[in-house]
C-alpha cells in the first residue's frame, strides 16, 4: 500500500496539515505565554499603584505592615516583597537582599531569583522573575516579585492539553487520509479486478457500483457502458462472422458441385449454362462482400473526409425515377413527395445508397397494387426523409434486430438479399449524426431518416 499513489498522497497531504496545526498550536502556545506575561506585568503594575497609595495615605509603617500580613498569608499568589532603607538595609519581606545592579525605575523587569535569596520554604524555584521597583520620600526603596512556579504551571498545563490535541488531531488526520487513500485503492481494485476478469475472457463481469454516487463512480458507468459496447460489438461479430460462413456456404457448394458434375460429365453441352450458374451465385458473393465492405465505410470516420454540401432533393428524387419502374411492374401506386432545394452536408454515395436501400425494400414487399410515399422535407433543424409503404409490416419488436447484419425476418426469407442493407442504412445514419426511426404505417412499414443539419 505505501507504494501506491493513491496512499503517498494522502500521506503527503496529512503531513502538510499535520505541519499547518503544528504551526497553529505553537503560535497559540506563544501567543497565551505572552497574554500571560503581559497579565503578570499588569498585576505587578497595579499592585504597585496600591503600595503607592497606602504609603501616601498612611507612611512607611502601613507598608510595612501589608507586608507582614502578606507573608502571614505564605504567598498563595507568589508574590514576594523586599522593603529596604536608605542604607539598603532590609526592613520587612520574604527577599533577603537587593539584587545588584537593580536600579529603581518603576518599570517591570526580569531578574535572576534562587530560592537561597528568599526566606522560608518556597514553592517557586529558581529562574528570572519579573520585578517592579519602587521609591518613596524618606530614602525607602520597595520591590515586588511575581513567582513564576503559578506561570510555569499554566505553560506546563497548557502544553500538556495543546499536545493532546494535537497529538489526537494528528492521529485523526493520518486515520482519515489512510481511509481516502483505501477508498481510492478499493476503487481501483475494483476496476483491476475487473479487468482481470475480462482479460482471462469473461466479458460479463462489470465494475461495481457503490452508492456514493461520486466521480469514480460515474467514470465507473462510463467504463461499464464501454465495455457493454464492446461485448455488444464482439458479439455481433463472432455472429456476423457466423452468417457469412452460412451465407457463403451455400453458394460456394453449389459452385464446387456444379464444377464436380462438369469434371465428372467431361460434357461440354452444358459448359454454358454451368458457368452462368456460378457467375450468379460468384455475383450474389461479391454483393455480400460488397454490402460488408460498405458498412466499414460508413462506421469509418474517414469518410467524413469526403463531405460536402449535398442536394438531398435531387438524391432522392434520381433514387426514386430508378425504382419507379420495379413499382409500376407490381402496379405498385407510387408518390413522391419531394420540397426542392433542400441540401445536407454528408457523403452523397453513402446517403444516396441508403436511400435506394430502404426504397428497394419498400418495393420489394410491398404487394401488387398496394402504395409507395416518399416525402423530403425539412425545418430549422432537421431534414427528414420518409418512405411509407402499405405492405406487411414489420412487428414492433423486431424493430431493433432488422438493422443487425445478416439478418432476416421469417417473412423475408424467400426474397433475394443479403440482410445488409438496414444495416448499412444504420452506419450512415450513425456516420451522419442521424436517426433511423422504423414506425408502423398501418398497414405496412414507414422508415424514417431524420438528419440533423451541420455547418460546413
Amino acid at each position: 500500500m505505501l507504494h501506491t499513489t493513491a496512499i503517498k498522497l494522502s500521506l503527503k497531504y496529512s503531513l502538510i496539515y499535520i505541519f499547518i496545526f503544528g504551526v497553529i498550536f505553537l503560535f497559540l502556545y506563544w501567543f497565551i505565554g505572552s497574554f500571560v506575561q503581559d497579565q503578570t506585568k499588569a498585576n505587578l503594575i497595579r499592585e504597585s499603584k496600591k503600595v503607592e497609595m497606602i504609603y501616601n495615605s498612611r507612611g512607611i509603617d502601613a507598608i510595612k505592615k501589608y507586608i507582614t500580613a502578606h507573608r502571614q498569608y505564605k504567598g498563595e499568589d507568589h508574590r514576594y516583597y523586599l522593603l529596604i532603607n536608605k542604607k539598603g538595609e532590609p526592613e520587612a519581606g520574604d527577599l533577603k537582599e537587593w539584587p545588584p545592579d537593580l536600579e529603581t525605575d518603576e518599570n517591570v523587569m526580569n531578574i535572576w531569583v534562587a530560592k537561597k535569596d528568599i526566606e522560608g520554604s518556597v514553592k517557586d524555584g529558581d529562574g528570572y522573575w519579573p520585578m517592579i521597583t519602587l521609591s518613596f520620600k524618606n530614602g525607602y526603596r520597595m520591590l515586588i516579585a511575581q513567582g513564576i512556579r503559578g506561570t510555569e504551571d499554566l505553560r506546563e498545563t497548557m502544553f500538556a492539553v495543546m499536545a493532546l490535541i494535537f497529538g489526537i488531531i494528528v492521529i485523526l488526520i493520518i486515520a482519515l487520509g489512510l481511509s481516502l487513500g483505501k477508498s481510492v485503492l478499493w476503487h481501483i481494485d475494483n476496476i483491476n479486478l475487473a479487468h482481470q476478469a475480462i482479460m482471462n475472457g469473461n466479458l460479463s463481469v462489470r465494475i461495481k457500483i457503490s452508492d456514493r454516487n461520486d466521480e469514480f463512480d460515474m467514470i465507473a458507468e462510463q467504463l461499464n457502458e464501454m465495455l457493454d459496447k464492446i461485448e455488444q460489438l464482439i458479439t455481433e461479430a463472432k455472429q456476423v462472422t457466423n452468417n457469412i460462413a452460412h451465407d457463403l456456404r451455400s453458394p460456394l457448394n453449389r459452385i464446387r458441385n456444379r464444377l464436380e458434375i462438369s469434371l465428372i460429365n467431361k460434357n461440354g453441352d452444358d459448359c454454358g449454362e454451368v458457368l452462368e450458374k456460378t457467375i450468379g451465385d460468384m455475383d450474389n458473393i461479391i454483393k455480400t462482400f460488397n454490402g460488408i465492405l460498405e458498412i466499414a465505410q460508413a462506421e469509418s470516420e474517414a469518410a467524413k473526409k469526403s463531405w460536402k454540401n449535398i442536394n438531398i432533393s435531387n438524391i432522392t428524387l434520381d433514387v426514386a425515377e430508378l425504382y419507379r419502374p420495379l413499382a409500376e411492374d407490381k402496379s405498385i401506386e407510387f408518390h413522391v413527395h419531394i420540397t426542392e432545394g433542400i441540401t445536407i452536408k454528408g457523403n452523397r454515395h453513402l446517403i444516396a445508397q441508403s436511400i435506394s436501400n430502404i426504397i428497394d425494400n419498400a418495393v420489394k414487399y410491398t404487394p401488387e397494387s398496394g402504395t409507395i410515399d416518399i416525402y423530403v422535407k425539412e425545418n430549422e433543424k432537421y431534414v427528414e426523409i420518409s418512405v411509407l409503404d402499405s405492405g406487411q409490416g414489420v412487428n414492433s419488436k423486431d424493430y431493433k434486430n432488422i438493422t443487425k447484419r445478416f439478418v432476416r425476418l421469417d417473412t423475408s426469407r424467400h426474397t433475394p438479399g443479403n440482410g445488409l442493407g438496414l444495416s448499412l442504412v444504420e452506419a450512415v445514419a450513425g456516420l451522419h449524426n442521424a436517426d433511423l426511426i422504423f414506425e408502423d404505417n398501418k398497414p405496412g412499414l414507414c422508415v424514417k431518416l431524420v438528419i440533423r443539419k451541420q455547418r460546413l
